[in-house]
């Protein structure tokens, strides 16, 4: 930079002086080296640099730019010098003490002395201004993360109630990929549309907009619905702020949560609630005393309170009459008097409910079908009906129904079925007890009688006194658990073991009669009962403390039932039941395996018969002989092939039923094999089949029930053995005759050789060989009804031999007795069945 001389102008660049007042420099370049000709600063210091050195040191203003803009600023001169244009640049600049000042820089080309070009700029310094930029920056990115990082939904919307932003969270809860899909879009329109009832929300209501127009300043409501994008329903709370502009309207932003949990949480307790208060009144009504109706009312009174129904009732079986009687009314019916006062069961809702020992349920009335008085529900507006047999194990005690004017709630179910068996505990607890009661009242006199009526009791019945001796035990009881009239509590169960159901010693202490006599109402305990004789049952008791007229306790009653057989009886029915599965699986597969058997020889002959009625039709030219005989070929085997299939369906049904009858006959074996072979070779061109051993063994034996064998295992034979040679060999001696049949072919695996013999079985894909997979097992039951038995040897690649051993002569018979579902063989005849030698007698 050249020094400044006397004619220069103070600031060393021409033009007139900058005003001191004005915080800036004024600096020029010039030439491609961007040689710094002058800068001029005002009187004051400026960045910690004295005026009169922005004066005397040209080179000041470039040297301190900082490193990283520095490249930026001399590219931007060189553009200016070159083009002529006018630029603008944020540059740094570094200050005396090391600080960075941020600068504004105005570029431009000029006319220089002696008329070379320069670049003038003119920077500002625009410090204060980048700071507060990057401050508000940073501000508004915290606020972004702030909103990013919630669970919380939020957006916000302009006057009109479109939204103008939205976080992640809230696309989220309401469905939408991103926030970009709600922008832009009215809110209420979109997600606030409908009230939980199903009834349209107007805009004008909707407390979210409240804080468009000023009428609240927070809205808040803690349960409302927002629609997803799916349309479905989102339970939440939200608030609704509105954001002021200049002290004008601009909009709200509303947040929101998602409150299914809490939901879900709060119905939770209120049914737990709910529960406990019902429970708590039923438990009350149970244990105050008065009569089985005046138990039963309380009952249906707490019900009907606690449950707002519109009237619950309450019927008690008549075991002898099987007639359920109305014990308690409460709610808009009181009366016990009426049409449905005596129920038969089966008869009526009320009677099905209790001869089907089960539950109806419905929050249709007036669709039920068993709700036979539509006009009456209709008029007093009954929408939902719960029934539930009351039962003691699988044993009726009475009924429970309610009548409600809205739904029912699955929770207000589950409620109503624990209390039903509470109930049902109660009552048959509550008969037991008047039976003692009674039977207290009158043991003096009617002692007798007294165990007359426990001794025809089906549950078994043990009385303790306050002192823990045994007094009474039916004959129910003494044979579910051993007698034990005249023993300790602590005696008998050293002699009469009491097991957990996992067969762990019960400890005395916690047996029902021990628990009974601390004062504890033991309901529904089950364990298993070693006996003396060592045989161990399955019981189930109830057991509840006596108290005498003073409230002393007086001793204890215990009711028990022997549940092994009915758990024996669940056990066979399962049993059956896999059974039944497995057998109805074995017929899909085989109906599905004989569809397509049946449907292989239809296909060609169809074909066929279709080929012959086109060759028949006017204007065709007659077949040839040779083409006819090739059809007519082709139809032959598929027609004998149909045939067979059905003989083979038509010998099991027979075979299932009674078994074959056999008409037995003499012949010659070894000519039926002959004959058999060659009409086999016949049908099977390309087949080869040696005939080996004796000329001529006569038997006495069903020759059609024998061919069908042969046939069965030549068929095979040529089946699975891939092309190659067959061989048959016949021995004898003077009792048994053996034929067996050998092939070459794909032999079968050791696992499959038995298997094949039944049923549906093979050994070989069904995609590959067709057939039921029954003629093995039709070769077997003929064999066994002859008295003999038929073997396999056979491996992998290796071929396989059926050798069929039969004795030389049959019971002779036009129809065989009736052998079984399966067939039972016929009596063996008499002999060792050696391997016969090599002589063949006739």
């Amino acid at each position: 930079m050249k020094e400044t001389t006397p004619e220069r102008s103070s600031s060393g660049l021409e033009g007139p002086a900058l005003p001191a007042a004005l915080q800036a420099l004024v600096w020029e370049v010039q030439g491609d080296a961007l040689d710094l000709r002058a800068a001029q600063a005002p009187a004051a210091e400026l960045f910690g640099h004295p005026a009169e050195r922005w004066a005397a040191d040209d080179g000041l203003f470039l040297r301190q730019q900082h490193p990283e803009d520095r490249p930026r600023l001399l590219a931007l001169l060189r553009r200016v010098l070159a083009e002529g244009s006018t630029e603008h640049i944020e540059h740094r600049l570094l200050a005396a003490d090391g600080r960075a000042v941020w600068l504004h820089s105005e570029i431009a080309r000029q006319q220089g002395r002696g008329g070379l070009p320069v670049a003038r700029g003119v920077s500002t310094d625009v410090t204060r201004a980048r700071r507060a930029e990057d401050a508000l920056r940073e501000a508004e990115a915290r606020a972004q993360a702030l909103l990013e990082s919630t669970e919380q939904g939020i957006y916000g919307i302009d006057r009109a109630g479109r939204c103008t932003f939205a976080n992640r969270a809230c696309a989220r809860l309401l469905g939408y990929g991103s926030a970009t899909e709600l922008v832009g879009r009215n809110m209420h329109q979109l997600i606030h549309h409908t009230r939980a009832d199903g009834t349209a929300l107007p805009e004008s209501r909707c407390r979210i907009h409240r804080a468009l127009r000023s009428e609240e300043e927070v809205a808040h409501v803690d349960s409302d619905l927002l629609w997803r994008a799916d349309g479905t329903s989102l339970p939440v709370e939200y608030w609704s702020r509105p954001i002021r502009d200049g002290g004008g309207l601009a909009g709200a932003i509303v947040t929101f949560v998602d409150i299914t949990e809490r939901r879900r949480s709060e119905q939770l307790l209120a049914t737990q609630a709910l529960t406990g208060a019902l429970r708590a009144e039923v438990a009350a009504a149970l244990s105050r005393p008065g009569t089985m109706r005046e138990i039963a009312q309380r009952c249906a009174e707490a019900i009907q309170g606690n449950l707002d129904a519109a009237f619950t009732r309450i019927w008690l079986l008549d075991e002898r009459e099987q007639v359920l009687e109305l014990g308690a009314s409460a709610g808009m019916y009181t009366h016990l008097h009426g049409g449905h006062s005596r129920v038969p069961v089966g008869h009526y809702k009320i009677g099905r409910i209790a001869k089907e020992h089960r539950p109806h349920l419905t929050n249709d009335v007036l669709s039920d079908p068993q709700v036979s008085d539509k006009e009456w529900a209709r008029r007093e507006g009954m929408v939902a009906f719960a029934g539930y047999p009351l039962l003691i194990e699988d044993r009726l005690v009475g009924v429970m129904a309610m009548f409600a004017r809205r739904p029912l709630r699955e929770e207000v179910l589950d409620v109503l079925a624990a209390i039903a068996d509470t109930i049902a505990q109660g009552i048959e607890r509550k008969r037991a007890e008047d039976a003692l009661q009674r039977s207290e009242a009158k043991r003096a006199a009617k002692h007798a009688v007294l165990r007359r009526l426990v001794g025809q009791c089906g549950d078994g019945i043990v009385m303790v006194d306050e002192h823990g001796v045994v007094h009474l035990m039916n004959p129910e009881a003494e044979q579910q658990l051993g007698p034990a009239t005249g023993l300790t509590v602590d005696a008998w169960t050293r002699t009469t073991a009491f097991l957990a159901p996992d067969g762990a010693p019960v400890p005395a202490e916690q047996t029902p009669l021990h628990r009974a006599l601390r004062g504890e109402k033991v309901e529904n305990a089950r364990w298993r009962v070693r006996r003396p004789d060592g045989s161990i049952r399955v019981l189930s008791a109830n057991a509840s403390p006596l108290r005498h007229a003073d409230g002393l306790p007086a001793g204890v009653v215990m009711n028990t039932r022997d549940e092994t057989e009915r758990l024996r009886l669940e056990q066979e029915r399962e049993r059956l039941l896999r059974s039944l599965k497995e057998a109805v699986q074995v017929r899909d597969e085989f109906l599905s395996l004989a569809s397509h058997e049946l449907r292989t020889p239809l296909t060609p002959l169809l074909l066929q018969v279709e080929s012959l009625r086109r060759m028949v039709q006017p204007g065709h030219a007659a077949p040839s002989k040779a083409r006819l005989d090739a059809k007519l070929s082709t139809i032959h085997r598929s027609v004998l092939r149909l045939r067979d299939l059905i003989d083979e369906l038509l010998d099991v049904s027979r075979i299932s039923a009674r078994g074959l009858p056999l008409h037995v006959e003499d012949f010659d074996l070894v000519a039926l094999l002959r004959e058999d072979i060659e009409r086999f070779e016949e049908s099977h061109p390309g087949t080869s089949v040696r005939l080996l051993g004796c000329p001529e063994v006569r038997v006495r034996a069903d020759r059609s029930r024998v061919e069908q064998v042969i046939t069965n295992l030549l068929s095979n034979a040529v089946k699975y053995g891939a092309g190659a040679p067959v061989d048959v060999r016949v021995e004898a001696d003077a009792e048994r005759v053996r034929f067996a049949v050998e092939d070459r072919g794909i032999g079968i695996a050791p696992g499959d050789q038995a298997r094949i013999f039944e049923r549906f079985q093979r050994a070989a894909s069904v995609m590959h060989y067709g057939g039921f997979g029954l003629g093995l097992w039709i070769v077997r039951r003929i064999v066994d009804q002859h008295g003999g038995s038929i073997t396999v040897q056979s491996a992998p690649g290796r071929g396989s031999t059926f050798t069929v051993d039969l004795p030389r002569a049959v019971a002779s018979t036009r129809s065989a007795p009736d052998p079984g579902p399966l067939g039972s063989p016929l009596p063996r005849a008499r002999g060792d069945g050696g391997a016969g030698g090599p002589s063949c007698p006739p």
